[in-house]
């Protein structure tokens, strides 16, 4: 039957107890006996822990870091592994102290309050150590080393595209060349609830673990890792969870001590994080530095892209090591032909937080070097910036198109989402005439997700496969529960995995509950919900369980109404016989299957299908994004007047969730692009430990946001949805530092420091004068 929910502007499940503020919440689990955390955090950015002394008053269990290590066996995996990586793993607690913030040790006590203050009376003798800070001091001859057996501050390089030969011999036969230089700001993830852990110690033996977190499974691989203990003697459960953006995809060095000292003492313990320990010890994102050149004929063909990239890991990897880096890479090539693109880069170590998964994952700044570039070499030609563009993209008939990256690119129109964008920014309101400076920013944009199979995991160093997992179980009632093992915190996957098993099953929406969140009730999932691949993938894997589900359904039907199973059609909570009035209700071959009564030869007693989905390939949404700004050259404030999106995503399962997707995410790349860095001074401390200090986008800053939708199905995804969570940032932050440059063509923007803060721009524009 034709789809009834698939596509509709179904209102979100779950919002209305959200928006009541009856959610569950990390800080709201309380469990009898519990007593509370606090950490001691190493209050120098590099230095040696000498002596750790505690009051030993009565009043609090303090562990000391020796104390913590005899209860922590093993260490943290870094799964991705590049270019002759050295760092696979980091130890839980560790006396060189890399940044502040380092957990070393660990306060219990009755309340939070007294557990704060206790910490605060904990003695540390630390030999201080000269830090560094930024990607160039890392790098200099002379520098301080955080790991001095590796010799150096890089931990990992690696190149990607095509060989240095070709590069070069097609960078020679272009008629021009640019450079520029692209450094991309530190910034935060900042969910709106911070992290969190209740660690529960059972009767029996087992660790229940509460966290706020987008990965269940992997946290309890890790923390079963780090503790020694057998997966089976872990549960891990994420209640409702505010945010993650990537920030919540593993377990931190802190989290595994608190577990730890439950287990120790036999007691739940519980540790929340406030906003000053979410900025100072949650992993940050990007800092990068990009040297850029690029190769193009006087025609305004685009030739060659060459890329030497440097990105600041900070005091140590993060689970994805220097992943971000090579996914730039990976996408750097975007929606255009090019006859090279060659990438080089290093991951360094410096004496910052470490700088892990944000949304967009190296692609948000993919996106900005590419269509920086672009701009520059319209600028350099004389050519309209769209024109130039449109003269170098893939065009439709093109596709499938292999990039030089070695990706290839599904299906899509992605001069028809450039044209419809143009058009409608251009129509746009008329601005006003207020002095101020105006400039039209544009990002076109192929966004990979869908992550997957599990083989390309494995050959591009990631130890993590690729596939998603369902269960579809209809009760003897004929209710539906849907186990699956993404794990939302925002996505609205409660919505649209039930609308999308809702048309399999052709049952009503209101008769699916999604179990998710559990390690002990879910399937098995390498990633949980990341990448933007749980629509994709944990959503593809829904609809082929649901589609086996359907096919049991139709088989006992026929059998009740002595017809072929071919002949049954599913819908409005009916199995009827086509083109006939002859049916019989879901719940009542529901409730024959459980019975075991009379079902055909071969059948089995219930209804559950299952289905692991391993995708053959990802998935590539893509769009183009342009923006409207206004620049005020006495101030160097910059105002997002206008702003408009086209994008194609595949099957729009839900396009209300999909559009507060987008919104969400040109929210954190305008702020990005603006005025969102965080910022450390000379000696290593943050100058950002409140949201006094960090600053992000509200209500009134943000522009009205125009969306317009192609839907080309993925020819892969059952189902056809192609993922796209991260697609609002990653158009967003070029798109609006494009419009930015575009407002102020006189000022020589080949060497580009973001956020493009008032001060910044205001520099620029003295500079220049």
């Amino acid at each position: 039957m034709k789809d009834r929910f698939v596509g509709q502007r179904v209102t979100r499940r779950n919002d209305e107890y959200l928006l009541r503020g009856t959610g569950r919440y990390i800080d709201d689990i309380v469990v009898p006996g519990m007593v509370h955390a606090s950490v001691v955090r190493s209050p120098v950015a590099h230095g040696r822990l000498i002596g750790f002394e505690s009051a030993n008053n009565g009043r609090a269990t303090v562990y000391s870091p020796d104390r913590l290590a005899s209860l922590i066996p093993g260490e943290l995996p870094v799964l991705w592994i590049l270019g002759g990586q050295q760092q696979r793993s980091t130890p839980v607690v560790d006396k060189v102290l890399r940044y502040v913030g380092q957990p070393m040790a660990l306060v219990i006590a009755e309340s939070r309050y007294l557990a704060e203050d206790e910490a605060e009376q904990v003695g540390l003798d630390i030999e201080e150590l000269d830090p560094v800070l930024a990607i160039d001091q890392a790098l200099a001859a002379d520098a301080p080393l955080l790991y001095p057996a590796a010799g150096s501050n890089v931990l990992a390089s690696f190149d990607a595209g095509d060989g240095e030969d070709h590069t070069a011999a097609v960078f020679a036969a272009a008629d021009r060349t640019l450079s520029l230089r692209l450094h991309i700001g530190r910034v935060h993830g900042l969910a709106l609830e911070g992290r969190g852990i209740v660690a529960v110690p059972e009767p029996r033996g087992k660790l229940t673990v509460y966290t706020s977190t987008q990965t269940p499974h992997s946290v309890r691989d890790s923390l079963c890792e780090s503790l020694g203990l057998n997966q089976s003697q872990l549960r891990v459960v994420a209640p409702d969870v505010g945010g993650g953006f990537g920030l919540k995809d593993h377990v931190y060095e802190d989290e595994v001590m608190v577990a730890a000292a439950a287990l120790d003492l036999g007691r739940p313990v519980k540790w929340v994080e406030d906003r000053s320990e979410s900025l100072l010890a949650t992993t940050h994102a990007r800092d990068e530095i990009h040297d850029v050149e690029v190769a193009f004929d006087d025609d305004g063909t685009l030739r060659g892209l060459r890329l030497d990239s440097f990105r600041n890991a900070g005091g140590r990897f993060a689970v994805f090591g220097g992943g971000p880096l090579f996914t730039v890479f990976g996408v750097v090539p975007g929606p255009y032909r090019w006859d090279a693109v060659r990438c080089v880069g290093r991951v360094v170590a410096t004496n910052t937080m470490s700088t892990g998964a944000y949304r967009g994952f190296g692609q948000t700044q993919a996106a900005c070097i590419r269509e920086r570039v672009v701009d520059l070499v319209a600028g350099e030609l004389g050519r309209d910036p769209v024109d130039l563009r449109l003269q170098n993209m893939i065009a439709p008939e093109e596709l499938p198109y292999r990039i030089r990256t070695m990706i290839e690119y599904d299906n899509g129109d992605y001069p028809k989402a450039l044209r419809r964008a143009q058009q409608l920014i251009e129509d746009g309101p008329a601005p006003a005439d207020d002095g101020r400076l105006r400039g039209v920013g544009y990002c076109s944009y192929v966004q990979m997700a869908g992550i997957g199979p599990s083989t390309m995991n494995e050959f591009i160093g990631l130890s993590i496969g690729g596939f998603e997992t369902a269960t579809v179980r209809l009760e003897p009632d004929g209710s539906v529960r849907v186990a699956t093992g993404v794990s939302p915190h925002g996505q609205g996957l409660e919505t649209t995995i039930p609308q999308l098993v809702a048309d399999e099953l052709g049952v009503e929406l209101e008769t699916i509950e999604l179990v998710h969140g559990d390690t002990d009730t879910t399937p098995y999932s390498p990633y949980g919900t990341a990448a933007s691949r749980s629509i994709a993938v944990g959503g593809g894997a829904a609809v082929v369980a649901a589609q086996r589900a359907a096919d049991k359904i139709r088989t006992i039907a026929a059998e009740m109404l002595e017809a072929s199973p071919a002949d049954i059609e599913l819908g409005e909570g009916q199995a009827r016989v086509a083109g006939t009035e002859v049916g019989v209700s879901i719940p009542n071959v529901a409730q024959r299957a459980w019975q075991g009564f009379r079902l055909p030869e071969g059948t089995e007693p219930g209804i559950v299908a299952s289905h692991s989905y391993d995708p053959a390939s990802p998935t590539f949404s893509y769009a183009t994004h342009a923006c409207l700004v206004a620049v005020d050259v006495g101030t160097g404030q910059v105002e997002v007047e206008d702003y408009v999106v086209v994008s194609d995503c595949g099957t729009m399962v839900n396009p209300t969730i999909v559009e507060g997707q987008i919104e969400g995410g040109v929210a954190q790349g305008l702020g990005a692009a603006l005025i969102e860095e965080f910022v450390y001074d000379e000696q290593g401390q943050p100058r950002c430990s409140t949201l006094l200090d960090y600053h992000v986008p509200d209500s009134a800053t943000m522009p009205d946001i125009r969306i317009e939708h192609l839907q080309i199905p993925s020819p892969f995804t059952p189902g056809g949805m192609k993922g796209m969570g991260e697609g609002g940032t990653n158009g967003a932050y070029a798109a609006v530092v494009n419009a930015v440059c575009a407002a102020l063509p006189e000022v020589d923007w080949t060497n580009v420091v973001t956020p493009l803060s008032p001060n910044r721009v205001w520099e620029k524009l003295h500079d220049e004068s």
